[in-house]
């Protein structure tokens, strides 16, 4: 991957298709406003500059039902991660001086969901204790990928999840992303492949 320049962070967003990141799951947002009812409770887990954050928000205004979105990311970004050792978040880490936590919040007002999304700065487990259990429809996870960082995620998330919703993840892949597959494996062995690259796992 080609390292960012500064132009990338400082460009207009207008919405969220604007924004840098990585996303391939809109379908399963447009499937969530159709499974769960007005007064839910989405959570993303790791949100990075808001892209997949903000096609969220787009799909639940649309949809016009009333949910909750909050966002969780420590904003300071997973470091090297994966086969490649890659810092993919680094750049936008250094550009925001230690944080992108200016970015995100600023792509979330530019494309106008500051009343639709709420962005909670925190670690992923300890953001889960705000939650009451059994208390949100869907958490999708995308934070850190390595085994323990995903496992101590599913423990932190999954009680949170109502009876029929959802915890699901991002970058499913056992060839590029073994530690996320070993770690749903693992502790969630009804979990499933779903979409592109993404897991799913329904609670009873």
């Amino acid at each position: 991957m080609n390292s960012p320049s500064q132009e990338t962070f400082s460009a207009e967003v207008a919405q969220w298709s604007d924004i840098p990141g990585w996303f391939h799951w809109r379908a399963g947002q447009e499937e969530a406003v159709t499974v769960f009812g007005d007064g839910s409770v989405f959570v993303e887990v790791g949100s990075y500059l808001g892209r997949s954050l903000c096609s969220l928000a787009d799909v639940v205004r649309t949809s016009g039902r009333d949910y909750t979105i909050v966002s969780v990311d420590t904003c300071r970004g997973s470091g090297a991660e994966g086969l490649s050792n890659e810092d993919a978040h680094g750049h936008a880490v250094e550009y925001g001086g230690g944080t992108f936590a200016g970015l995100l919040h600023r792509n979330v007002i530019a494309c106008g969901f500051a009343d639709v999304v709420d962005v909670l700065i925190s670690s992923s487990p300890r953001a889960a204790g705000f939650f009451a259990d059994e208390s949100v429809a869907w958490v999708h996870l995308d934070a850190r990928h390595d085994y323990d960082s995903v496992v101590d995620d599913i423990r932190a998330w999954a009680p949170k999840v109502r009876p029929g919703g959802w915890l699901s993840g991002d970058d499913y892949d056992s060839l590029i992303w073994p530690g996320v597959v070993a770690a749903v494996g693992d502790e969630l062995p009804d979990a499933h492949g779903w979409l592109s690259g993404q897991w799913r796992w329904l609670k009873p």
